[in-house]
């Protein structure tokens, strides 16, 4: 009898790294290049930026640095934290498989066994899901409003109801999931007058990518030093705002729109 699982590295409580991350990330690390990296595994570069931003997204380091300078080949490589991960990845990997490999020469193994070696990994539809750390928690009557830090030290609201607080064992300096929407996300832009808001949640960014669609324009902004949120806005308010690649913004997101995972 012969058996094989799927490895998963867990980054924290719910992110699981697959094989398919690690396949990617070797061909960032020997193509130095995204789009190339994409190419070479024969998946589609938004597949493949997709992938990069879910784990960046819930990593606690970066995984991708890009290299600037005037160098013909520059382009993107990998952190040491990146490397590192796909040598833990691959040594217990290389141990899974020899233990399979021993646990399949006894006679007495049944096929029940060796399907609870394998787990289920749930997926989420929100596009934006970032890690950050819980500073600070007011519960009230109905509801709680938790107060969390970006890797860059920027603060989240949310606001959850108590019975959801509790049911998550939420605490001051616990690592949790903020998720929202896209469509949940808006954009500000100042005019040289300033922008005064209402809005809790204020995070100053970068724009790193703009397309237009049919009707709506999706806009990824670089908001801490690896963490990116994704917006859809209107094709119309993109073009009124005049938001262009390299353009400092303002992402907005109402406390009421933030889920929490734990």
């Amino acid at each position: 009898m012969k058996a094989d699982v799927s490895l998963e590295l867990f980054l924290n409580s719910d992110t699981a790294v697959l094989g398919k991350h690690i396949k990617l990330l070797k061909a960032i690390d020997q193509t130095k290049s995204i789009t190339k990296a994409a190419a070479a595994i024969d998946i589609s570069y938004k597949n493949a930026w997709d992938c990069l931003d879910f784990l960046n997204n819930r990593s606690k380091e970066p995984l991708i640095i890009r290299v600037n300078g005037n160098r013909k080949n520059s382009g993107s490589e990998l952190s040491d934290y990146a490397k590192g991960l796909i040598n833990t990845y691959d040594a217990i990997l290389k141990a899974q498989k020899l233990f399979l490999d021993e646990l399949c020469k006894s006679k007495d193994i049944s096929k029940d066994a060796l399907t609870h070696l394998q787990r289920m990994n749930m997926k989420l539809s929100a596009r934006n899901q970032l890690l950050v750390k819980i500073t600070d928690i007011k519960t009230g009557a109905v509801n709680s409003e938790v107060t969390a830090k970006l890797s860059n030290g920027e603060k989240l609201r949310a606001t959850i109801t108590v019975e959801s607080e509790k049911n998550l064992d939420l605490k001051v300096g616990k690592e949790v999931l903020f998720i929202f929407k896209a469509p949940s996300v808006m954009i500000g832009k100042e005019d040289g007058k300033g922008m005064k808001l209402s809005a809790a949640n204020q995070l100053k960014g970068k724009v790193l990518e703009a397309k237009l669609g049919a009707v709506n324009a999706e806009v990824i902004i670089e908001v801490s030093n690896h963490q990116k949120i994704s917006a859809i806005i209107t094709n119309e308010s993109a073009q009124e705002m005049k938001i262009n690649v390299g353009d400092e913004v303002v992402a907005i997101i109402k406390a009421s729109n933030i889920l929490i995972g734990a």
